[in-house]
């Protein structure tokens, strides 16, 4: 396998899954207050995450199994878009049941694109080394997801959870458009 495009795939699934962590990292911490500022609770909030939890686990595995017939590139571009098109659903939230919806979405986006972006990454980390090269992208996906809890707080403090939805939304689709350029030239 060719060394050059094994490193320059690795460092775009990196590259694009810290725009995506920084953007989800804007306002995925203060998610609850979130749900009470549209007239939910913290029971709803609870159900919310759960529900985003619950789909992706449920799906995951045949998406998975598709994702081994197919290429998982697009599969990559489709969880970025879809993410970046709920970030924006939530700024047109007026209630839980919304939200609730907008969970089960994501967990649909999440359960195309994890799978999708591991496999892609696993197949192009070498056997030998492995264990750092999954350190690695945890760290930089980490440190980027990091970054953007503490931007985001500072912007809804100042701002509004909208900013911080629209901004998510344009770092998701930054990431989206990324990792397409990248399919189109490989």
């Amino acid at each position: 396998m060719n060394t050059f495009i094994s490193n320059s795939i690795i460092k775009t699934l990196l590259v694009t899954e810290s725009f995506w962590s920084f953007g989800a990292g804007l306002f995925f911490p203060v998610f609850a207050i979130f749900s009470e500022q549209i007239g939910g609770d913290i029971l709803d909030a609870g159900i919310a995450a759960a529900l985003f939890i619950f789909v992706t686990s449920l799906l995951e595995y045949p998406i998975g199994k598709l994702i081994d017939r197919s290429h998982e590139k697009w599969f990559i571009v489709v969880d970025y878009t879809l993410e970046a098109c709920v970030f924006v659903g939530y700024i047109f939230v007026t209630n839980i049941y919304e939200l609730f919806f907008l969970q089960i979405v994501l967990g649909i986006a999440n359960a195309i694109g994890d799978p999708a972006w591991e496999s892609l990454y696993d197949r192009h980390t070498p056997n030998k080394g492995s264990g750092s090269a999954w350190a690695r992208s945890h760290m930089v996906t980490g440190i980027f997801n990091a970054l953007g809890i503490i931007l985001g707080v500072l912007v809804i403090r100042e701002y509004g959870f909208d900013s911080v939805f629209a901004i998510g939304a344009v770092f998701s689709l930054i990431a989206a458009m990324a990792a397409a350029k990248f399919i189109q030239r490989h």
